[in-house]
């Protein structure tokens, strides 16, 4: 029997708790890599944990952080890096939207916080830990809901204009945007980046105690993004192990075909911009590869 095709391979996946995240995780355990887990609760990365080793895959390593904080970001890639292994995949997945407006400890809007500056700092400090491996992919989890986004330079807090999918829009775009801008700083390297858009969970909303009629209305908005959870982690599984996309780099990649992303997702002045903020934001540097 030849060996699993990801022996050997060591793959991080951060948000891998539920949905998407813990799908993905448990299909790269089954294909034998090595998973550290990159979540908040270490209640509900334990039983992912558990669920990796009946699955036969090897035993899983768990980082806990809340990834809304970026010191927390931060720290969670320099534990990675103090394991001192190569990475061969990093699974940037882990999301939140809010229906109301929240500001972190350190001041960032939380949506932008998780689903955008977090997965940027996090990225560039384990480029060394990927630059290891003999051929490296990262994937940035993103949604198609990026066609919607405003993305104010002025207002990356969402102070003036707030509503649920405003900031997780932008987030998304961003994550398209930071995919675009690093391909092309790591051109000519065995790093290959590239944004997904697998599908939405709608049971990970967290819709709370709004009205019933809140309840649909957001739903119906949502609704056209969603994809059930059972198929929603085979995109991203893909990107990170298909022959198909070896070298491929740069690319929004929609149920499992590389396809262009509307003109808004294009704009690589923009992108620069974006990344010159983050590194402001973050603290975190580009150096090169």
């Amino acid at each position: 029997m030849s060996p699993p095709k990801l022996a050997g391979k060591n793959a991080v996946v951060t948000g891998p708790t539920s949905g998407i995240g813990r799908a993905t995780a448990l299909a790269l355990a089954g294909a034998g890599a090595r998973v550290i887990l990159v979540a908040r609760s270490s209640e509900k990365c334990a039983t992912v944990a558990q669920r990796l080793r009946d699955v036969g895959g090897p035993e899983p390593i768990t980082i806990i952080a809340d990834l809304s904080l970026l010191s927390e970001a931060k720290r969670a890639a320099d534990e990675i890096l103090a394991i001192d292994l190569p990475i061969d995949v990093l699974i940037n997945n882990a999301g939140v939207v809010n229906r109301h407006r929240i500001l972190t400890s350190e001041g960032l809007e939380q949506t932008m916080a998780v689903n955008y500056f977090a997965p940027f700092a996090m990225t560039l400090k384990l480029l060394p830990a990927l630059r290891r491996a003999e051929r490296a992919r990262i994937v940035n989890v993103t949604s198609n809901s990026y066609a919607i986004a405003r993305l104010d330079f002025d207002d990356l807090t969402f102070e003036r204009r707030y509503w649920m999918l405003g900031p997780y829009s932008a987030s998304k775009l961003g994550n398209i945007y930071f995919t675009r801008e690093l391909a092309r700083r790591l051109e000519g390297t065995d790093i290959t980046v590239n944004a997904t858009h697998p599908g939405l969970i709608f049971t990970n909303l967290g819709l709370g105690n709004n009205s019933h009629f809140a309840k649909k209305l957001i739903g119906a908005i949502w609704g056209l993004f969603a994809k059930d959870e059972s198929e929603g982690h085979t995109c991203v599984f893909w990107a990170a192990t298909s022959p198909e996309l070896e070298g491929v780099s740069g690319k929004y990649i929609a149920d499992s075909k590389v396809t262009a992303p509307k003109p808004i997702a294009r704009r690589d002045e923009i992108a620069r911009r974006l990344w010159e903020v983050s590194e402001s934001t973050t603290g975190v540097r580009w150096e090169a590869v």
